[in-house]
């Protein structure tokens, strides 16, 4: 997280923590406590006070108190320090290499073994139209979760989620770029559109699929297609 989002979070909790009740406040403060004996990393710290406080401040218009709502304070700071570590950062380059890796591998997958089971010698789909449906189709999930299933990640504000049937219309208008870039890539020449075996288009998609492996672990590659929420 950049310095400044770290100083931003500081200050929104120092605000929040003024509109505590007294004994929230003194909660508050046995929970700071045991959190700087620990050694717990400063920005998990901070980030976790600030979704704490956010719902406590909330919580306290409902009437609820922070024991209520987490248990004592050493539940509250042994919840804080064990759990999970958050899933890497999102950027739009990640995401689009992510998602284009895995629709190419599932791509090249039905590509091969489509004319496999239909006794075919060549693949059903060029390598470009393959590469052409894997990146449209990497964008269309990435609209998805733009869009829609921003909003199932923890600490998501709510306040514009789409309901059912709208979240559905936009899933439908997101899967257009890629359905129609698919489909009329499939008319393209073979010279610029070239067939290929049906088991070389198995190997290039598991090449894909463990190229994202290799970036999963080496960068922290993160797409929205398997990602965990």
């Amino acid at each position: 997280m950049e310095q400044s989002e770290l100083q931003k979070l500081v200050s929104q909790n120092r605000e929040m923590e003024k509109k505590l009740t007294k004994k929230n406040d003194q909660f508050l403060f046995d929970l700071n406590k045991i959190l700087d004996e620990s050694e717990i990393d400063g920005e998990k710290k901070v980030v976790a006070l600030n979704h704490m406080l956010t719902e406590l401040v909330e919580g306290q218009k409902k009437g609820h108190t922070a024991k209520q709502l987490y248990g004592t304070p050493t539940e509250a700071a042994d919840n804080i320090i064990n759990a999970p570590e958050p899933l890497p950062e999102m950027t739009f380059g990640k995401i689009m290499l992510d998602n284009s890796l895995l629709m190419f591998t599932f791509l090249s997958a039905l590509a091969g073994l489509m004319p496999l089971l239909s006794n075919s010698k060549a693949a059903s789909q060029g390598l470009t139209s393959l590469v052409l449906g894997a990146v449209s189709g990497a964008f269309s999930f990435y609209l998805i979760y733009k869009y829609v299933f921003i909003y199932d990640t923890p600490g998501a504000d709510q306040t514009n989620r789409p309901g059912a049937l709208k979240s559905g219309g936009l899933m439908a208008l997101c899967f257009i770029p890629w359905v129609l870039i698919f489909s009329l890539s499939a008319m393209l020449p073979p010279a610029i559109n070239p067939m290929f075996d049906p088991v070389l288009t198995l190997v290039l998609g598991a090449l894909a699929f463990g190229l994202r492996y290799v970036l999963k672990k080496k960068i922290g590659l993160q797409g929205t297609i398997l990602r965990s929420y």
